[in-house]
């Protein structure tokens, strides 16, 4: 006996499912976003000018999947791109230049936002705010940052001690 995937189920199928579920799939309308993922990840602890480990190299990678993921379950695709950029700059700031262990990543919907937080267990290195050149290969993330939440008409600053950055963007447009 075959497993059915959502892509393989007959429309009516997945009206069913999602009837049972209390979403309503009716053309032109959509479940209201909500929910909160929250995920921990160690890294490992390093001195400074020693290379990061390949597992938490790509701590960035995966946690952009999860986002997307977050992002495509609650119909906004059209957020994939401009989410996944501003987690993967903050989630790589936190593992280079944290000096924890630990990495916390949320996201979470509230009032018809999107709230995006990363946050370590340690104050990490100061680096000076930079305007990288055309020809610099680092140093533009938190440009970057800032450049998508403003252009989206959204908020973003460090929390508290520093060690959580944190952003919102409005959740607007796409499919309805």
């Amino acid at each position: 006996m075959g497993t059915a995937t959502a892509s393989s189920m007959a429309l009516p199928a997945r009206k069913e499912l999602a009837g049972h579920a209390g979403l309503a799939l009716r053309h032109g309308v959509r479940p209201r976003p909500e929910g909160r993922l929250e995920t921990t990840f160690d890294i490992a602890p390093r001195r400074a000018g020693e290379e990061l480990p390949a597992r938490d190299a790509n701590r960035a990678g995966a946690m952009r999947r999860i986002a997307r993921a977050f992002l495509s379950f609650h119909s906004l695709a059209h957020m994939e791109f401009a989410v996944s950029l501003i987690v993967s700059e903050l989630i790589t700031n936190a593992v280079m230049h944290s000096r924890g262990t630990k990495v916390g990543f949320t996201l979470a919907f509230q009032d018809d936002r999107l709230h995006i937080a990363v946050r370590n267990d340690r104050a990490g290195i100061r680096i000076p705010a930079r305007h990288g050149s055309i020809d610099d290969e680092h140093g533009r993330g938190l440009q970057l940052v800032a450049l998508i939440v403003t252009e989206a008409a959204g908020t973003w600053g460090l929390e508290g001690d520093g060690m959580t950055v944190s952003c919102s963007l409005p959740v607007t447009g796409g499919p309805q």
